[in-house]
């Protein structure tokens, strides 16, 4: 039973999960939209950066599940996009460090 849970081919876990994570994308995403709405300066600037990366991720899984569902062809763009992903939240923590460190040196005394 557990055995045939796990398995790649033949689980229904496989596909449920493939389509659950970008939709948590999504959702974050409009989340991250929001409130880039309602914040400015570096704070908004990171969020910026975070909703790029999440369209980065989004992609990544598109070519990904494309590549398991058409052709293996696809899979060069989920690397590509997983990559760019991954850069891209090196770009996020930077960025939110600026802030944090900006924030830090205000509230000093």
């Amino acid at each position: 039973m557990v055995i045939e849970l796990l398995n790649y081919q033949t689980s229904m876990l496989n596909p449920i999960l493939k389509l659950l994570a970008p939709l948590l994308y999504v959702i974050a995403l409009i989340l991250f939209f929001k409130a880039s709405k309602a914040y400015g300066g570096e704070f908004k600037k990171g969020l910026n950066f975070l909703m790029i990366s999440l369209i980065l991720g989004i992609a990544a899984f598109t070519f990904g599940f494309l590549g398991d569902i058409i052709t293996l062809d696809f899979k060069w763009g989920e690397s590509l996009f997983f990559l760019a992903f991954a850069i891209m939240n090196l770009f996020v923590a930077a960025k939110f460090l600026k802030y944090v460190e900006e924030v830090n040196e205000d509230v000093r005394f």
